[in-house]
């Protein structure tokens, strides 16, 4: 398929526009001439009854205009010629059979401008009440024009005049269709100009590894898509930097535990170690399981499908199947809970561990009690740890962001994607006397 540059689209969409203006145009300024045409027939008709209808005579040179005075009877609502019926000569040349001329006077009467009669022929018509004869008869002086009259109109100087309109119209739509076209040019140019650079700078964005800045220029909707590139070019570099990041500190977090299962295996192989090492290796496996497996868990969320269908998870009994779980973790300090009925939507497997996380962190940091809160659809875990520095709580959430104690890991990151995942959102605070976690809508 051929490409049609933007440029040139909106300049045969203005040719196009502008021409069919000047049609349409044209055909309304047509009309109207012609409803001028009319106006003037019916002046002629108006001038010439107000000057002759008290003593009808007809004009030098209007052989086309001319007048009949008859008397009109009104029975049963219906109009009817009575009496003796006059028409002039002029009427007699115009419309030679009496029935029409009685049929013209009717439809003056009926109050018609412009009549199509029964012999094909258009007239014009006008009509004045000379004398009452009685309730039911009155005379009428009719004034009759024939429809050649226009025409004969047209064909004399009245034509060059609405030619000369059509010319002038035509012309100033040309003059208007040639300069739009060289500001719609100069201006479209400029547009796909800034589309181009913009299409350019996203094109290197792949083989300049996103460093490139994105030039937003103008304030309109492409500087708005240009800015929205520069922040999804920001986005990508934070994802980058931050995968980056997390690998480092993967590798970090996973070398501790390998490290000393190594050396006590190597230990033990030696004689060096006897076999009670063996217990700390289980504990380095254990460690490492645990953080295998929080690793799984969260990019396992990344597969959780957008179309799934949620379920109505009962919070509450989640909380309490997690406290039971980690009765013997707690047993020091004093859990606090009110909980009612609310419900989130979601997998209530993915919830425990979203409790099990936050309560995991809690009975970190806490010095002797936590309390749990459910209420109205909100999810609230108090403990009365140290306050968390400023500086940590906006990147709390960040996989293996070191904490306040030096701890890092994969946690919290995990109970912010999965309720954001689920419609909700995670956010943290110090308040009076520790730290408050909430999830909520």
């Amino acid at each position: 398929m051929r490409k049609i540059r933007l440029s040139t689209q909106l300049l045969l969409l203005y040719t196009t526009v502008t021409v069919l203006s000047a049609v349409v145009f044209g055909l309304i300024t047509f009309r109207n001439y012609d409803a001028v045409y009319k106006g003037i027939a019916k002046s002629e008709l108006d001038t010439y009854m107000n000057l002759v209808y008290k003593d009808p005579r007809e004009l030098d040179g209007k052989d086309l205009l001319g007048y009949a005075v008859t008397y009109i009877q009104e029975i049963n609502y219906k109009p009817e010629t009575t009496g003796a019926f006059f028409a002039s000569d002029n009427v007699n040349k115009i419309a030679p059979d009496l029935g029409i001329q009685k049929e013209l006077a009717l439809a003056a009467y009926q109050e018609y401008f412009e009549y199509k009669a029964s012999n094909d022929q258009v007239y014009f018509l006008g009509i004045k009440e000379i004398r009452v004869v009685d309730n039911t008869t009155k005379q009428y002086f009719i004034s009759i024009l024939d429809s050649q009259y226009i025409i004969d109109l047209k064909k004399s100087s009245a034509q060059s005049d609405v030619l000369l309109s059509f010319i002038g119209t035509f012309t100033a739509f040309a003059v208007i269709m040639v300069a739009g076209n060289v500001i719609l040019a100069l201006w479209s140019r400029e547009m796909t100009k800034r589309i181009k650079k913009l299409s350019d700078d996203v094109s290197l964005l792949g083989s300049q590894g996103y460093q490139r800045e994105i030039e937003i220029t103008g304030a309109d909707e492409i500087s708005d898509l240009a800015y929205n590139v520069e922040e999804m070019r920001k986005e990508i570099m934070y994802n980058e930097a931050t995968k980056q990041e997390m690998f480092q500190n993967l590798s970090h977090d996973f070398k501790t535990p390998i490290s000393v299962i190594k050396s006590y295996a190597e230990g033990m192989e030696d004689g060096i170690i006897d076999l009670k090492g063996a217990k700390t290796i289980a504990e380095q496996a254990e460690k490492l399981e645990q953080k295998v497996l929080r690793l799984l868990e969260y990019n396992k969320l990344e597969y959780i499908a957008s179309d799934l269908e949620l379920e109505d998870i009962k919070m509450k009994e989640v909380v309490r199947q997690v406290l039971k779980d980690y009765k013997v973790l707690l047993q020091d300090i004093n859990v606090s809970v009110k909980l009612d009925d609310s419900t989130f939507k979601g997998i209530k497997e993915n919830y425990i561990t979203v409790v099990s996380n936050i309560l995991d962190n809690a009975t970190r940091y806490a010095k002797t009690k936590i309390i749990i809160t459910l209420k109205n659809g909100t999810l609230s875990f108090y403990n009365d740890g140290a306050p968390i520095e400023e500086k940590y709580i906006t990147n709390l959430f960040k996989p293996y962001e070191k904490g306040t104690k030096g701890q890092f890991g994969l946690g919290m990151s995990i109970v912010q994607k999965t309720v954001n995942r689920f419609g909700y959102k995670l956010s943290v605070k110090n308040v009076r006397g520790g730290v408050l976690f909430r999830i909520e809508r």
